[in-house]
């Protein structure tokens, strides 16, 4: 999504990841990806509780969906990094407009569960 972060800048839209790292391992991700998002750290799954965030089985970490985009990453030269925290736990993604609103809500049923950014700068330009 940093590829696409002007066109979210330009709808207003403030992008938060939020992850289980400390804040040393947030701003190591940060610099290794190149990303200048705000990071939220939450080794203790607070914000994974309060959005129902839940964690997968053995399938959701290992299926054949998840292994396929596994290794496009990898043929695009995207080399796994140290698992931080829970493996097991899915991510989600929300929109939330200025007065606290969910507006879009993702649940990813496996680890590779993320929505294209197209969709999201779709439901962005809607609340903006």
């Amino acid at each position: 999504m940093h590829r696409e972060k002007e066109l979210f800048d330009a709808l207003g839209t403030q992008i938060i990841l939020v992850g289980m790292g400390s804040v040393k391992q947030s701003e190591s991700f940060r610099k290794n990806h190149g990303l200048t998002f705000k990071i939220i750290c939450d080794p203790h799954k607070h914000l994974y509780k309060v959005y129902e965030l839940f964690s997968a089985g053995l399938t959701g970490i290992a299926s054949p969906k998840v292994l396929v985009h596994g290794m496009r990453a990898l043929v695009r030269g995207h080399l796994p990094g140290v698992p931080v925290g829970d493996i097991f736990q899915l991510s989600g993604v929300f929109i939330i407009d200025r007065t606290s609103t969910i507006r879009y809500a993702h649940y990813s049923k496996d680890i590779a569960g993320y929505p294209p950014a197209e969709e999201l700068l779709n439901e962005a330009a809607l609340y903006a």
